[in-house]
């Protein structure tokens, strides 16, 4: 299973910003994939656990910026061309 994190962040301007919001995320939990976009007001933070959205609120707000929304996605476990062939 994969949980997507979707989070609208309030006060990112630049490149920068999304490099220090993605550090941020990247210490302090344990996932696959983080990617930010200042133009578009967003990160996405891809995990195959849960993540504690309180905390994720927290350690941006740490850092000046403010997480206005978190949206989370779970998908499934992709299934490729062959699955079916070693399914028990």
């Amino acid at each position: 299973m994969e949980y997507q994190y979707i989070l609208k962040i309030n006060g990112m301007m630049c490149g920068m910003c999304e490099s220090h919001i993605n550090d941020v995320i990247r210490k302090n939990f344990n996932i696959k994939k983080v990617n930010s976009s200042h133009t578009k007001n967003q990160t996405i933070i891809t995990s195959s656990e849960e993540l504690d959205e309180e905390l994720i609120k927290t350690k941006i707000g740490e850092t000046g910026y403010k997480v206005e929304d978190i949206k989370k996605e779970i998908e499934e476990e992709k299934k490729g061309l062959f699955a079916k062939l070693f399914k028990k």
